[in-house]
């Protein structure tokens, strides 16, 4: 399993990351514009931003779920990766899909067309295309591209990587930022393309870094609902409460030092109906102590045990919520279908990043 705390490393410096990876549909659009706009509303440098970039990031997602493909031709529903991330003064948006290798020239043709052609000119070339309800041999692109083209008012970074003789990858990614200066081709293309391979190869299917404060807990498990029901067909409720009460525990364990509560959050399957999500985010020397005693206690104790302690922590209140090991840490071990495995890294000054693992069976 891909651990934790390297893709905290690697994401540290950024506000937001949120990727978003396997099958896609239309439900879940509308969580991650949730989580965007919460981030980007509450981030000066980049909140008259808002709406240009929720804009692209649906017409990004929209890419995917119109025009991928599948490796498996029984599947109705493309199969991609989309990535958004807030970093410095800058958003990133980006998307992998699956299309026909036939494709590939003539939307290459079509992106360094777009790519040429002056901002203020761009407007005129999609009410040309609006007008003929039809892409024209001089417009060359739909107007979704066109589009993407206007609000991103940078080069549009792609590439393409043949899959085999049927398939090819198509990576997109836009930068948009209140910085005037234009963005080098491909800068904002190699993060995706690195963790395009790094995901898939460790199945991961989702990843979240940055605030875990209720306005951004909510959406990510809306994302997650919607495609747990659209795999298992039942939403898994018990699942989901589950998944609130992990995400929660960063909120509840956590030294603030950037304005709000950060963390990072990954699901992974394991095969079998089963997934891994992890949950890791900083704490102090006292916090840690706390969590490895509650922790390592709960793991000692059986199906029985597990629901004594559960009625007592009811009735008596005996734990409190800063030290750990409330009702929705019982409840965590008593769902989990596996022992809850957990971990420090020392960061030094009295600072640890704590990884904590849940493996649940949503099926069963």
């Amino acid at each position: 399993m891909e651990q934790l705390f390297d893709y905290y490393k690697e994401l540290e410096n950024d506000r937001l990351s949120f990727i978003f990876n396997g099958d896609v549909s239309d439900d879940i659009t509308d969580g991650i514009i949730r989580i965007t706009e919460f981030n980007v509303n509450n981030f000066e440098a980049l909140n008259t931003l808002s709406r240009r970039i929720s804009f692209i990031m649906v017409e990004c997602f929209q890419n995917v779920v119109r025009h991928g493909k599948s490796t498996d031709e029984k599947k109705e529903k493309s199969e991609g990766l989309f990535a958004a991330r807030l970093l410095g003064d800058a958003n990133y948006v980006s998307s992998i899909n699956m299309i026909d290798v036939k494709e590939v020239e003539k939307l290459r043709e079509k992106l360094n067309q777009l790519n040429s052609i002056e901002k203020d000119k761009l407007k005129a070339l999609y009410l040309e295309v609006l007008n003929n309800e039809e892409i024209s041999t001089k417009g060359g692109a739909g107007l979704g591209l066109i589009q993407l083209a206007r609000k991103a008012g940078q080069p549009i970074s792609y590439d393409f990587e043949n899959l085999n003789e049927q398939l090819a990858n198509f990576y997109l990614s836009l930068k948009l930022t209140n910085n005037d200066g234009t963005t080098q081709p491909g800068e904002a293309l190699r993060f995706t393309k690195d963790f395009d391979k790094r995901i898939k190869a460790s199945d991961v299917l989702m990843v979240y870094k940055g605030d875990f404060g209720k306005d951004s807990i909510m959406p990510i498990i809306s994302i997650i609902e919607e495609k747990m029901r659209a795999e298992n067909e039942v939403g898994p409720k018990g699942f989901f409460l589950i998944l609130v009460e992990l995400l929660q525990n960063v909120s509840r364990h956590n030294i603030q030092e950037k304005g709000f509560k950060d963390g990072i959050f990954m699901i992974t399957e394991a095969g079998d109906g089963e997934y891994w999500t992890s949950v890791g985010n900083v704490v102090d020397t006292k916090t840690k102590e706390l969590l490895s005693e509650r922790i390592d206690g709960l793991n000692g104790m059986d199906a029985m045990d597990l629901k004594k302690a559960y009625k007592q922590t009811l009735r008596e209140g005996s734990f409190s919520d800063k030290g750990g090991a409330g009702l929705g840490l019982i409840e965590i071990a008593r769902k989990s279908s596996d022992k809850l495995t957990y971990s420090f890294e020392d960061m030094g000054n009295g600072k640890f990043f704590f990884t904590f693992n849940v493996k649940f069976k949503v099926n069963g």
